[in-house]
Parts: structure tokens; C-alpha cells; sequence
């Protein structure tokens, strides 16, 4: 399995970066289960068979960033790179199969292109990498912004997303995504998520949202919290129903086989 569609886009944008850091991505990992993020981030595991829709994903978001970095046809970069994954063994939902997310995401570009695209103007970046050093926080701050442009004549950060369903409207408000972009592009009057919903007939949903002092400030609590826990190295386990689906379970039973069977390093563990 190409190494690259195991890692994060985020970490894959900013790969070249090997000191430690904070993303959102990462924040909110440890913020689910503090043992999930040393297993992810520090041990380097990750699943040996991809979840199909995690993979279509960082496809479109490859096809949107080759639209906005140099004009290219996305449908097309879409369709390239989702026929050299046909014969990936990858983990389809009882919904999904090759065939469908085909499909679809050829249906969301091209609804994207034809509805959508021109509400956007004056485009500034595309997969846009940024770093805080913030007062008080033991890591930088890091992330990559997916556009920053106008939308609808008001400059804005967005973030491209895939889903299954629509959002639901407190995911926006209450987004550290989102808060974090704030902060990156203070100059932005708004951010938002754009997601590219897989339902039958294909949807293209905008969420907008603003942040205020007290969320950025709440934001930046937890933040730091999870920053002088990491440096700290405190690492547990967060036990719950979530344990179910999670790809580390074998781990944390202790069931060596299966992990073995189900997991793989991607990189080596840094030297303690």
C-alpha cells in the first residue's frame, strides 16, 4: 500500500517537518483518545487495509487542489486516480464499491465546476501550510488551509470535505477546524466547510461560520492543555463504545496476532 495514502493530507503537505507540532487533526486525536494518538502519530501504525472512503476523500481534495493550483480538470484528475486505487484491496462500506464512489465523485466535481465555481474569486492559495508560535504553548501551531479566496465577494478559509450525510448545523459551531483557521487568516471574515455529500443524488452544502474572542479563547485552553500533555508524554487509554470501531483495539487487548494481521508501521518509532 503507497505509504501516502495512509498518512493524513495534512501530514503528507507538510512531510518535509519532522520537530514536534500541533495540528487540529492532531489536537483532536488526542482530545478522542490520547493512546490512539501515540499509536497513530508517534508508533506510526496504521490499518494495512484503507477505509475506501477516507482514500476517496484525499482523491477529490488532490482533483479541487490540481483545479485551483494550475487550472487542471478535476473530473479528469479524479478519474485518473481512482482507477489507479481499482485494484487496492480497500475497506468498502455495504454501501459503497468501486463502481459507486466512481461515480459519485465524478457527479460532485462536475456539479462543483457547473453551480459552484463561480462563486469563488480572487483566489489566494490552494493547500495553503501555515504555523503559529503561540504565547504560553510548548509546540507550534500548524495546518493547511484547502482555499483561501473569496466566496460570494467575502474573503474566506474553506475546507473541503466528503460525507455521507449533510452536517448537522452544531458541527459547524462548534468546529476547532474552524476556530483554527480563524487564527491562521485573521484577515478572513469567515470560514467555512464545503461538503461534497455522497447521497444518491450528489450535494454540494456551504457552512459558514465566525469566530468570536471566547471561542478562540476556549480554543486555545485546550490547545495548550493537549500540548504540555504530549510534551509530558502522557498517554492513555481513553476507553468507551468508540473501542469497537477503533483500528488500535488489538493493541490495546493485547491480541498480538491480530494486530500483527491488521496493522503496519509506516515509519519507524523515534529512539526514546
Amino acid at each position: 500500500m503507497n505509504t501516502a495514502l495512509m498518512s493524513d493530507r495534512e501530514e503528507t503537505v507538510l512531510s518535509q517537518r519532522e520537530t514536534p507540532h500541533l495540528s487540529f487533526s492532531r489536537i483532536d486525536r488526542y482530545l478522542h483518545c490520547p493512546e490512539q494518538y501515540r499509536l497513530y502519530y508517534i508508533e506510526n501504525l496504521r490499518p494495512r487495509v484503507l477505509a475506501a472512503s477516507l482514500v476517496f476523500g484525499k482523491l477529490i481534495h488532490q482533483a479541487l487542489h490540481a483545479l485551483f493550483s494550475s487550472k487542471a480538470d478535476p473530473v479528469m484528475c479524479f478519474r485518473d486516480s481512482w482507477q489507479a486505487v481499482k485494484q487496492v484491496g480497500l475497506d468498502y462500506s455495504q454501501k459503497e464499491s468501486w463502481e459507486k464512489l466512481n461515480a459519485s465523485g465524478q457527479a460532485l466535481l462536475e456539479k462543483f465546476l457547473k453551480e459552484e465555481l463561480r462563486r469563488l474569486g480572487d483566489i489566494k492559495g490552494s493547500e495553503t501550510p501555515f504555523e503559529l508560535t503561540i504565547s504560553g504553548f510548548d509546540l507550534p501551531l500548524i495546518g493547511v488551509m484547502d482555499l483561501v479566496g473569496e466566496v460570494d465577494e467575502k474573503r474566506t478559509v474553506v475546507d473541503f470535505k466528503t460525507s455521507g450525510s449533510s452536517y448537522n448545523e452544531h458541527e459547524v459551531i462548534l468546529s476547532d477546524q474552524l476556530t483554527t483557521y480563524q487564527l491562521a487568516e485573521p484577515e478572513a471574515e469567515q470560514s467555512a466547510f464545503c461538503v461534497f455529500v455522497k447521497t444518491k443524488e450528489p450535494k454540494i452544502e456551504w457552512h459558514f461560520a465566525k469566530r468570536g474572542g471566547e471561542q478562540v479563547m476556549e480554543f486555545l485552553g485546550k490547545a495548550g492543555y493537549v500540548a504540555r500533555q504530549i510534551t509530558a508524554g502522557h498517554f492513555y487509554k481513553r476507553s468507551g463504545l468508540w473501542c469497537a470501531w477503533c483500528d488500535y483495539l488489538p493493541v490495546c487487548t493485547e491480541d498480538k496476532q491480530k494486530a500483527s494481521e491488521t496493522l503496519v508501521q509506516i515509519a519507524p518509532a523515534p529512539s526514546p
